[in-house]
């Protein structure tokens, strides 16, 4: 199932900058890629392979709030962020691999309950982030963007994020109503065969929303305040970083790096890729780096050079690394 996920991501992928290739490609395009600057991909490059390192870091600083009596290495850490990548290219929206590191982390001691806060609590993280920096971006690229559905996007994903800190917040402090609609759930399924085994599990529901309250807890507190100001640093340097790469992109085609607006459009690229449509997000990150990076790079027929260059980089390595990692971990690319 995962390996036609992949396929299918990779062929919309492809479609999708073929298709802008096709829209800005002139004869003038040809003679720019023979004058690409390749130093610039492999720091590009480099700047994406750092953020994993820094997701490791993250990754461990979290573990170590969350239960005092076990820790995650960093290099354990960086290998728990790895794995993550080959789902995450596969799964509908560009977010994805959170059962791959419930996992791992199980595995390292921390119980499924405490692995679901730890892995929740990074979303969590990553969402006040974009919370924060969204209206930022917005100010910025407020004079380029045009597109009404664009703008449209835009606001949804915003409710989006809004929306999950305020029920994750109340749901903080209501595990009661976890219990209850979980148990529910599973005892309206209602096949013979799965019956039993769903039985075992509702007793064990207690258990694991206890286990998550508590776990999220010890993130969330604010006894924690400094450590929730120290993880909050590490998701900024983790998110510029990769946010960083298309800028080194653009240079590396001779073009101005646009930093401010690139690192803008990116947070808003983020948040449509998230969308659960497509493997991996795939198509809508191109699309949309299609239309927003055309407001402000004046050369327009380096735009499907530069999309396959960003997608290179920061899908396709993805896929490869995270597969010899997953294959490496589980024996297979379709578990």
């Amino acid at each position: 199932m995962r390996n036609k996920r992949l396929i299918a991501g990779l062929i919309i992928s492809f479609a999708a900058i073929a298709v802008v290739f096709a829209l800005t490609f002139d004869p003038s395009s040809i003679k720019k890629i023979g004058e690409i600057k390749v130093v610039w991909l492999i720091f590009g490059a480099f700047l994406h392979i750092l953020s994993w390192v820094v997701w490791g870091l993250r990754i461990t600083v979290m573990c170590r709030y969350i239960d005092k009596d076990k820790g995650v290495s960093l290099k354990e850490g960086i290998g728990i962020a790895i794995s993550n990548l080959f789902l995450s290219a596969v799964t509908p929206s560009s977010i994805g691999g959170e059962p791959v590191r419930i996992h791992l982390l199980s595995k390292k001691g921390f119980g499924v309950g405490k692995s679901t806060a730890l892995v929740v609590g990074e979303r969590i993280f990553d969402a006040i982030f974009f919370t924060l920096s969204l209206p930022v971006a917005v100010f910025i690229l407020n004079t380029y963007i045009k597109n009404e559905v664009m703008k449209l996007i835009l606001l949804a994903g915003t409710v989006l994020f809004m929306g999950g800190l305020i029920l994750f917040a109340y749901l903080l402090e209501k595990p009661e109503i976890i219990k209850k609609s979980i148990k529910s759930l599973i005892r309206r399924i209602k096949i013979k065969k799965i019956e039993k085994k769903m039985e075992r599990i509702v007793d064990k529901i207690d258990d694991f929303v206890e286990s998550f309250h508590k776990g999220a807890k010890e993130i969330f507190s604010w006894k924690n305040i400094s450590a929730i100001g120290v993880i909050l640093a590490i998701t900024s340097i983790y998110w510029l970083l990769e946010f960083l790469v298309p800028s080194c992109i653009l240079k590396g085609l001779g073009q101005d790096p646009v930093i401010i607006q690139s690192v803008s459009a990116q947070i808003l690229l983020v948040i449509m890729s998230i969308i659960p449509i497509t493997p991996g997000g795939s198509g809508i990150a191109e699309g949309g780096a299609a239309v927003l990076y055309s407001f402000f790079v004046p050369d327009k027929s380096i735009l499907g050079i530069f999309i396959l260059g960003w997608r290179l980089v920061t899908y396709y390595l993805n896929i490869v690394v995270g597969g010899v990692y997953q294959h490496k971990i589980f024996g297979s690319f379709d578990k």
